[in-house]
């Protein structure tokens, strides 16, 4: 079975130098709008959820893979992008100004012991994968961010 690694070593990139989330809806902040991942999906949150982490997860400029998480420890790419850490406690206009997502912000913001936000920009070098790569998360399934050449993110469908 081929690797992450593997996958982006063959277009061209430095898996190395990349990082994977696997985004799925963290308990505390669940409501009745938001009671899955999928339901963050749904109401064209999930971009906006993985840019807000407890802590600086991700190194400034950082490329970033993001995944949503599917059935049996699958998970599905969903963007492929630059993040650009903000200061701390400094949140992007259209994180506070974007209404539907304002339970799962307050919720976040209630739970993080560090709320991290970030900017992002689009990378387009896997524009052909966003929504058809899947790979299977390895265990535990909790560690949700992994270097995009950790050996055990394995390829299942492109």
């Amino acid at each position: 079975m081929t690797t992450l690694g593997e996958l982006l070593r063959a277009r061209g990139l430095t898996a190395r130098h990349t990082i994977a989330i696997r985004n799925t809806l963290h308990p505390d902040d669940a409501s009745t709008d938001f009671r899955s991942i999928d339901d963050v999906q749904r109401a064209a949150a999930l971009s906006t959820y993985d840019r807000m982490q407890d802590g600086p997860c991700f190194g400034n400029e950082a490329e970033v893979l993001s995944f949503i998480a599917t059935n049996d420890g699958e998970a599905r790419l969903t963007a492929f992008r630059r993040f650009i850490r903000r200061d701390r406690g400094n949140v992007p206009g259209d994180i506070v100004y974007d209404y539907d997502a304002a339970p799962l912000l307050h919720a976040f913001i209630a739970r993080a012991a560090q709320p991290t936000f970030y900017d992002t920009r689009d990378l387009d070098m896997l524009d052909d994968l966003v929504g058809k790569l899947v790979v299977r998360w390895p265990e535990p399934l909790h560690e949700h961010i992994r270097t995009a050449n950790d050996e055990s993110i394995l390829v299942v469908e492109t």
